[in-house]
């Protein structure tokens, strides 16, 4: 018991080490534009950074750096484009307001000292912005209960196609909203012979039922508020086969005619 114990400290330990190394890294790619004008200040004679290609090296390590920040978070839980930007430039942004921060408060005249302090501030704050993702992600201000996100299944009070109450089911998150979420619904009723369903496998998300299940894609896909996810975690993820085939699809525009007429044939593909 001692001996894996041991072992276990030696690997956290290792672990921690290799982390630290990371966002030093990551730290001083950040920093360059404030540490390298330094440098070259620095020297005899002063030198100074010019030319459109040694701008651009410059400031586009500190984009990718920040770039490689934000998919490391969202390599667990793809975000949207719109939010994989934002949170990039958050790291941008913060980063860079640490620098600031980091010369001004170790005005030292030896440059690895400044150097090392401003590296330092930006690696920080990369962390903490990957932290702070990181916890959103994972309920937030939510009271711990993660917010679906698409190609994710959860368990839910799916309504009824055409009439008012809902049940309980599974289902695949098709796309956030800001109240709501859209949701395609899983049954375990045999559908191999309705063109309006698709196999899902149980991979990754089932591991107990044993149980053939089916998505329906004949229909526009549900609103479901965040209030009626049963669970504080997603089942899992939608086997990938599947959720190619499910985002690709172009669901079919809603057929004109009475309510009575849409609830009729609703009914009859129930």
């Amino acid at each position: 018991m001692s001996r894996r114990t041991n072992s276990s400290c030696l690997g956290i330990a290792v672990k921690v080490y290799l982390q630290l190394n990371l966002w030093v890294l990551v730290g001083y790619a950040l920093a360059l534009p404030a540490t390298v004008p330094d440098l070259m200040a620095a020297q005899k004679p002063p030198q100074e950074v010019h030319g459109l290609d040694q701008y651009a090296v410059l400031y586009g390590i500190p984009v990718v750096a920040a770039t490689a920040v934000t998919a490391f978070t969202c390599r667990t839980r793809p975000c949207p484009p719109w939010v994989f930007l934002a949170r990039t430039a958050a790291v941008v942004a913060l980063s860079q307001a640490a620098v600031a921060w980091a010369g001004a408060r170790f005005d030292s005249p030896d440059w690895s000292s400044r150097s090392l302090a401003q590296s330092g501030a930006a690696g920080l704050a990369a962390l903490l912005c990957h932290r702070a993702a990181r916890w959103w992600e994972d309920g937030g201000l939510n009271g711990g209960r993660r917010r679906p996100a698409a190609g994710e299944i959860w368990h839910a009070l799916v309504p009824f196609r055409a009439s008012d109450g809902e049940l309980p089911h599974y289902c695949v998150v098709m796309r956030p909203r800001l109240r709501h979420v859209e949701v395609l619904q899983i049954t375990s009723q045999n559908k191999d012979d309705r063109a309006d369903h698709i196999r899902i496998p149980n991979e990754g998300w089932d591991f107990t039922s044993g149980k053939a299940h089916w998505v329906e894609i004949g229909l526009l896909p549900r609103r479901v508020p965040y209030e009626k996810f049963t669970g504080a975690r997603p089942k899992g993820r939608c086997p990938k086969p599947t959720w190619k085939q499910l985002r690709d699809r172009r669901p079919a525009p809603m057929p004109s005619g009475s309510p009575s007429m849409w609830s009729r044939i609703t009914q009859r593909l129930g």
